[in-house]
């Protein structure tokens, strides 16, 4: 049943940055969308609901994500290796990937990402669902443990990951925000951090005004494809989407 509500939520939501927003198809630079709902928030650790993810999924991203097929596919991870005994993945990291500011992500961002979604600090709602299955997750959860000891870092662009007993739907819940990669200094900033996130998806965020317009930009650094608009208007609460559509005051 998880597996099922995470396909389908991940489907919807679209975990495929290059296709998740439409094209303009009058070849604009810009696209205009109704956009029904501020995001609750933009932090990956604690979103668990759909209008955050649809805005997440395009500034952020994580090892893997779901594919055409919906099967788990590489993302900021190029490869992987499952051990015989099933329980132990070692991910190997696309070298050059950037997050929007420039600096480069390596396997230790990923590390400290998965352990502070899991911090009791955060306050996740999603952690002992989409990680619980790592090793020493739970120690994290209680309070008792600062590591997740089932995560190590190899190297700059390896890591190794240890879950409890074989599951064949792990790789699917990586491809969940709560499994995203953040900047440990952006992160750290203290406050609404995420109103300026520094992320590593095909978008960055250039302007939010609640209540009115999200505007995403298109990130030139992008490790995938590269977006073919310059930025994506929301406008939200603006109006009826039908009428919106044919006053040309969004495109789709």
């Amino acid at each position: 049943l998880l597996l099922a509500v995470l396909v389908s939520s991940l489907a919807i939501t679209g975990c495929q940055p290059e296709t998740a927003i439409p094209e303009p198809v009058t070849g604009e630079s810009s696209l205009s969308l109704y956009g029904a709902n501020d995001p609750y928030t933009l932090d990956p650790a604690v979103s668990g609901e759909m209008t955050s993810h649809e805005y997440i999924m395009q500034i952020f991203s994580g090892l893997v994500r779901l594919g055409d097929n919906l099967e788990p596919v590489p993302d900021i991870a190029g490869e992987w290796e499952v051990g015989e005994d099933g329980r132990t993945y070692t991910f190997y990291l696309r070298h050059g990937v950037r997050f929007h500011n420039g600096g480069e992500v390596k396997a230790d961002d990923f590390k400290y990402s998965l352990e502070r979604a899991c911090a009791p600090a955060i306050g996740s709602q999603t952690a002992a669902t989409y990680l619980g299955d790592i090793v020493g997750v739970e120690g994290v959860l209680s309070g008792r443990r600062k590591e997740i000891s089932g995560i190590r870092v190899i190297d700059d662009y390896t890591l190794e990951v240890t879950i409890e007993a074989p599951r064949s739907y792990f790789l699917y819940k990586l491809c969940y925000p709560t499994a995203f990669v953040v900047d440990r200094a952006n992160a750290e900033a203290g406050g609404e951090w995420w109103r300026r996130p520094n992320g590593t998806g095909p978008f960055r965020l250039g302007q939010w005004d609640r209540g009115e317009l999200l505007i995403l930009e298109k990130n030139e650094l992008y490790y995938g494809e590269v977006p073919r608009v310059s930025s994506v208007i929301f406008h939200i609460w603006a109006g009826v989407p039908m009428r919106m559509y044919e006053t040309g005051e969004i495109d789709v």
